[in-house]
């Protein structure tokens, strides 16, 4: 079981780039897990508000009931209103890690253009979720320019909304992602929190 796994063990395994223990130095009563390939496989809980409905209570009360029946960790998706006072709300709610899709925040903060969108816009999100204690986070850096002429022949296109985000503003500016082309600000952000990022 987890419970004997030697430090060595995990040191080397996080060493290797084989496991991440998400865990925000802000997240507080936390309860630390290592995620990977050497562990067991580990069960995470999409939830959010949205637009069309949902409270914050409503959103601790999924999150608490995810956790009971066996969730390691929890995702918010939130795109409704009062995103902090969910986000903050649900960090407080448990002691499981806590992620998120940083430019879902970040395109309301743009009134759903993503053209509008800037790398200072996308970094102060960023910044802002990981000083609340978000332990990991969906960054979506590798939507590369040079790679969207070969979305037209993909009979599903892009499969992921943030990377659906990132290729229109792509396209629109002309320009490279801007979280690829400024990856190493990003990662300073992720140092200082302890952040961990899933590309």
């Amino acid at each position: 079981s987890e419970e004997r796994l030697s430090p060595e063990f995990i040191r080397s395994e996080v060493a290797a780039g084989r496991l991440v223990i998400c865990a925000n130095v802000n997240h507080r009563d936390l309860r630390p897990m290592g995620i990977g390939i050497g562990v067991c496989c580990k069960i995470n809980a999409n939830l959010g508000n949205s637009a069309l409905g949902s409270d914050i209570q409503a959103e601790v009360e999924k999150v608490k009931l995810a956790v009971k029946f066996g969730a390691d960790a929890v995702m918010d998706l939130s795109t409704g209103k009062q995103l902090d006072e969910t986000r903050e709300a649900i960090l407080r709610a448990t002691t499981v890690p806590v992620g998120t899709v940083p430019i879902y925040e970040a395109l309301e903060r743009v009134n759903g253009k993503p053209e509008a969108l800037t790398p200072e816009i996308m970094f102060k999100v960023i910044e802002h979720q990981a000083r609340q204690g978000v332990d990991f986070m969906t960054i979506h850096a590798g939507v590369l320019l040079e790679h969207l002429p070969l979305i037209k022949s993909r009979v599903t296109g892009v499969v992921s909304r943030g990377g659906a985000i990132l290729a229109r503003w792509c396209k629109a500016r002309q320009k490279q992602n801007f979280l690829f082309s400024h990856f190493d600000r990003l990662l300073e952000i992720c140092k200082k929190y302890d952040v961990t990022i899933s590309l």
